[in-house]
């Protein structure tokens, strides 16, 4: 198998949040896939299967397990599908489009060359506001989170929100430099409200982070979770219709990156893209 070791949501060389692409000409067994995945230890793999021109089948995991949508590994990609099969044309910007086909969902991505630099850009399709908890739950949420009521921003409630995979979204005027996970069950507290993970922003300097459920490692930029970001702003009025967000995030891991977020405007669907940069190319040889 073909694989590259990208960097997505990039600030220059080396920086945004790190991921292994693999492309095959058949799925290896899921178990095996798993294991890759714990192999390489990025936050995120993700496996391709050329379908047709521009198609891919896709799977993504964790080093815990199988997702059926993440966004910076679709926008990697995408990137790699536009070194490996676009047609070059020396010293030129080129664009391509193109359609990943994820367990549950198509996305849609054009991606852009200028010479090393990737600029990706993916279609979420419209969001899903799914539970707004009651006041008097805020505890429940935010305690093992390190955080207090008194920090959520006024005015902007908790949500699940989702483009694919479902978020609470806990909006902050306060504590995003001292939250950590503080339990090792958080993704139980969220089943009952339809929420996979967690995902905590300042609401005025639109800088995020996330952890996985155990609260083993903490992302550098989760794509999957500005779509369902920017939906909430702009259902709330932080930002105009017409205005583009920028979300970062990744600074308290050395790691800083950069989601550019917008509307479209006649659909609704939450378009995310960001830059991604290609750093190693390599063969698998062992056989799987």
């Amino acid at each position: 198998m073909l694989y590259y070791h990208a960097d997505v949501f990039c600030k220059g060389p080396m920086t945004g949040n790190g991921l292994t692409v693999f492309i095959a000409a058949s799925f290896p067994a899921s178990a095996v896939m798993q294991k890759i995945a714990q192999e390489f230890r990025q936050f995120e793999t993700i496996f391709l299967v050329p379908r047709g021109k521009n198609v891919f089948d896709a799977r993504i995991f964790t080093v815990e397990e199988e997702l059926d949508f993440a966004g910076h590994p679709v926008l990697g990609a995408a990137a790699v599908v536009h070194r490996e099969y676009a047609q070059q044309r020396a010293g030129q910007q080129h664009s391509d489009a193109m359609l990943f086909n994820l367990n549950n969902k198509q996305v849609s991505v054009v991606c852009t060359a200028q010479g090393d630099v990737y600029e990706c850009c993916m279609d979420q399709g419209p969001a899903e506001f799914i539970h707004n908890p009651q006041p008097e739950a805020y505890a429940r949420y935010l305690q093992p989170l390190n955080l207090h009521e008194s920090d959520v921003s006024a005015g902007f409630p908790l949500e699940v929100v989702s483009t694919g995979l479902p978020y609470l979204l806990v909006p902050l005027a306060s504590g995003l430099e001292r939250a950590r996970m503080l339990v090792a069950d958080y993704e139980a507290r969220l089943a009952p409200i339809g929420a996979k993970f967690v995902y905590i922003f300042d609401v005025n300097a639109v800088e995020g982070r996330t952890w996985d459920n155990a609260g083993q490692a903490e992302d550098v930029a989760t794509g999957s979770a500005a779509g369902p970001v920017g939906a909430y702003l702009y259902k709330h009025k932080r930002f105009l219709p017409d205005q583009g967000i920028l979300l970062r995030q990744g600074r308290f891991l050395g790691r800083d990156s950069e989601i550019n977020i917008r509307q479209h405007a006649a659909s609704g669907s939450m378009l995310v893209s960001g830059q991604v940069r290609l750093l190693v190319r390599g063969e698998c040889i062992q056989h799987l």
